[in-house]
């Protein structure tokens, strides 16, 4: 509930306003009333006021002068300024000290209840970004302290490739990573995936609410304490659990369906978790690169639960599972993930004693239909692009693991420099970005933009650029509206508007935090 004061020398305009207003549709239980600045202050001495409707003439202190006793001594009351005359230099103080919105008399009481729910919203949403702060305060200084674990190096040494565990080396591996006694274990892995925030987020932010989102994995998904919550290289979360029997699968949905709900309710996140197959130490790295495949390749939904299993064994046996995967990423020139890729899946086929030459031409046929798709959707031809390149022997059969490797890698770069001379998918992000500006940009319509998962387009994009899509759209949006207002005459509440933001006060706020002054104040300097 709210508290509410009405500040006027005219005992009828208090009165008019007190009650004309339906207060307790706006959830206000309390409304105060002063009749000047000092009854008005004395009323701040008593209680909290969220909402101040005040007359800007008034003898005894105008409500300029009580705004800025007010802005010192409860900075987050919002006030509504009534007057009876539009006087300038009113209004133009009015606005340099963050006055919610002004009304002119004879106030219709229809747009001034309008006005104040405007104002109660603003407050509610700070109220709640203030609480969810406070909230994910003591996970900060968790974060802090246990940013970078021996363990979670050692699992991303291991899904990454750079670890390969065999029955040779892994009980060696694991006591160098003081780590024995897994040597044995089987992990039910379930990949935890952040697609949107409900709210806007600074890096920052992001950073430490996803470290609250795994200490939330750790604490329910994994039972009674076995195994390990790791954020990976590639931006996701893996929770990998020790010893989940196979029998217990529909105990692990439920558990990831309350956990899918409880961050949306109190972390204010959208997320997904993708459960992979029972995996030991030597086939967790396949297992983990499948999933990730099943979240990049999820386009459309969130808070869902998705079972690797309901693939089907054909796409976990298959000889290529991942070419839909190396498609997009040749498509968006992520040049250095598919080679990376690549690496991954030559080093697995050279661990395996039976491979055979029928086994490289499966590959070289798989990588060829990619190859030829990638080119013809383009309007170019694989023969004319090749024929000049030595080295590249994509049309015979592969006479050893080696020759096959290069030649791919080769035709991979050939590719890519004729697909994307200048333009990264992220530099095409962020051109659409700066030329929609003026318009509401969210990360899903820039996710289908680019036809990307919107989780992997957030994690990329922060990677690449090193900072949030959200930061990133904020700050070119200030930059802009402040070569408009220092180079212009044009009134700052238009430049506002033409940047899509209607709402004047939440736009000075989010130009102080660029700038630290405000709009008025950048313009009096420049």
């Amino acid at each position: 509930m709210f508290k509410a004061l009405i500040v006027d020398d005219e005992i009828y305009a208090v009165m008019g306003i007190k009650s004309g207003v339906n207060w307790q549709d706006l959830q206000v239980s309390e409304v105060y009333e002063a009749y000047n600045m000092r009854d008005a202050l004395q009323v701040f001495e008593r209680t909290p006021i969220d909402i101040m409707i005040c007359d800007i003439e008034m003898p005894k202190g105008t409500g300029i002068e009580l705004l800025e006793r007010v802005n010192d001594i409860s900075p987050d009351t919002e006030t509504i300024f009534l007057t009876a005359h539009s006087a300038f230099d009113f209004m133009k103080r009015a606005i340099q000290l963050d006055g919610f919105d002004y009304l002119l008399k004879p106030i219709e009481f229809d747009v001034l209840q309008a006005t104040i729910a405007k104002a109660l919203h603003s407050i509610k949403q700070e109220r709640e970004l203030r609480h969810m702060r406070e909230h994910y305060k003591p996970y900060y200084e968790l974060w802090r302290k246990k940013k970078s674990l021996i363990t979670d190096k050692f699992w991303n040494d291991v899904f990454s490739g750079r670890i390969v565990c065999t029955p040779a080396n892994v009980r060696d591996v694991l006591e160098e990573h003081e780590l024995s006694g897994l040597q044995d274990a089987v992990f039910m892995p379930v990949l935890v995936s952040v697609e949107s925030w409900l709210r806007e987020l600074s890096t920052k932010d992001e950073e430490i609410m996803e470290y609250a989102i795994r200490k939330g994995a750790s604490e329910m998904l994994l039972p009674a304490g076995n195994g390990e919550v790791i954020q990976t290289k590639q931006g996701v979360n893996v929770v990998l659990i020790v010893g989940e029997e196979g029998n217990a699968t529909h105990e692990l949905n439920l558990r990831c369906e309350k956990y899918i709900q409880d961050c949306y309710t109190y972390f204010g996140c959208n997320i997904s978790c993708y459960i992979g197959n029972r995996s030991n130490m030597y086939e967790i790295a396949d297992t983990y690169r499948q999933l990730l495949e099943m979240e990049y390749n999820n386009l459309n939904k969130s808070n869902q639960v998705y079972r690797l299993a309901s693939l089907g064994t054909h796409s976990i046996k298959t000889m290529i599972p991942r070419i839909s995967t190396w498609t997009l990423l040749m498509e968006h020139g992520q040049q250095e993930e598919i080679q990376r890729e690549i690496h991954g899946r030559i080093e697995e086929l050279s661990r395996n004693p039976e491979l055979s030459v029928s086994e490289l031409e499966g590959f070289r046929q798989e990588f060829m239909q990619m190859v030829h798709y990638i080119l013809h959707k383009n309007g170019l031809s694989a023969f004319e692009l090749f024929q000049d390149q030595a080295g590249i022997h994509l049309y015979a059969q592969p006479r050893n693991l080696q020759q096959l490797k290069a030649s791919v890698l080769q035709a991979v770069q050939v590719i890519h420099d004729q697909l994307h001379p200048n333009c990264s998918v992220i530099q095409r992000v962020q051109s659409y970005i700066k030329e929609h500006l003026h318009e509401p940009i969210t990360r899903e319509q820039l996710a289908s933009y680019v036809h990307l998962n919107p989780a992997y387009l957030s994690r990329l994009f922060k990677r690449e650029v090193d900072e949030s899509i959200t930061d990133y759209i904020l700050f070119a949006r200030m930059a802009q509206a402040k070569d408009l207002i220092s180079n212009s005459t044009i009134p700052i509440s238009e430049v506002a508007q033409a940047f899509g933001y209607h709402n004047f006060s939440h736009f000075s706020k989010m130009f102080r935090k660029v700038y630290r002054v405000s709009p008025q104040e950048f313009r009096q300097q420049s």
